[in-house]
């Protein structure tokens, strides 16, 4: 009878899951087989236990079990461990729990997508943890900005991985993540908000110049507005509130908020928020002036 490999995960992550149990099954002599369908799980069991007679070691994928329903109570005693000749891989989308009991469960493999942490500083540790066990130099600044620009854990991963090959040893630092990761889009951000928090024009300027090109306004607000945030809780309260843990800040995005918080009044910081949320209402009715609009709220304040 067969062993169960349970692949369960949402799309992101399910493809790599499935590939690393297929390639698992194959390194141990497993012949995979895929693009089979069963009306039962009854159906699917007894087919199992004919492949386990006539063939040697099967590995069945099976892309839509939640099709069979729950699986059988009476099918559990018959499951057998890693070591069967016959390997059921069962790919769910996160939802193994509710067709399949802890008994089953117990009784099989099972490959779930790591959970990542949702604070960007955990965030930053996390992906660094999972560098150094892959063998990759990761520096602190170089995570702090993949975290910032890209949401999914699964596409950090990956990314992760093309930068180790990359780097080819050498140190992933933040030039490196800029060049690989970032489009125009993203380096232009990045140079807006340097320029922003060091009260720099010509950084400014520069990184508006870049996001014209290529970005979209309101979700550039919406970065500025943040970065502005950050700067005035730490300009109001200073290192004794508790801030930098709380608002979830990467310690890239500290440093950054530190130094707009020593160049700017705090009576700035307040007017420079109100004005970048008016703006932003503006521009979603239709009644902004676009990025001249942006330009004119920042300049005269650098």
């Amino acid at each position: 009878m067969p062993h169960l490999v349970i692949v369960s995960a949402a799309e992101s992550s399910q493809r790599r899951l499935l590939s690393e149990a297929v390639s698992e099954c194959r390194s141990q002599g497993y012949e995979v087989r895929e693009g089979q369908s069963w009306d039962s799980w009854s159906e699917l069991m007894s087919d199992s236990m004919a492949t386990g007679l006539f063939s040697s070691k099967v590995a069945r994928i099976l892309e839509d079990p939640t099709s069979l329903g729950s699986f059988p109570s009476a099918s559990i005693d018959v499951l057998e461990g890693p070591d069967s000749d016959v390997r059921l891989i069962l790919v769910y989308r996160g939802n193994h729990k509710k067709f399949l009991g802890k008994e089953v469960v117990a009784k099989s493999s099972l490959m779930e997508a790591e959970v990542v942490p949702f604070w960007p500083s955990k965030r930053v540790s996390w992906l660094i943890g999972k560098a150094r066990s892959s063998g990759i130099d990761l520096s602190h600044e170089g995570a702090s900005t993949m975290v910032e620009w890209l949401d999914d854990g699964e596409e950090l991963l990956s990314v992760l991985a093309t930068l180790g090959e990359v780097a080819d040893g050498a140190t992933v630092d933040l030039g490196l993540v800029k060049e690989m990761v970032l489009n125009q889009q993203g380096r232009g951000m990045l140079t807006l908000l340097d320029g922003f928090c060091s009260r720099r024009a010509g950084l400014c300027i520069q990184g508006l110049r870049e996001l014209e090109d290529a970005g979209e306004l309101i979700p550039v607000l919406a970065a500025l507005h943040k970065r502005i945030r950050f700067a005035f809780y730490l300009k109001k309260y200073g290192k004794d509130g508790g801030f930098e843990r709380a608002l979830g800040m990467t310690q890239y995005q500290a440093r950054q908020a530190w130094e707009g918080a020593g160049l700017y009044d705090l009576s700035e910081l307040v007017a420079l928020m109100a004005e970048v949320v008016g703006l932003s209402m503006a521009e979603r009715t239709g009644a902004g002036e676009g990025w001249i609009g942006l330009e004119r709220l920042l300049l005269p304040r650098l």
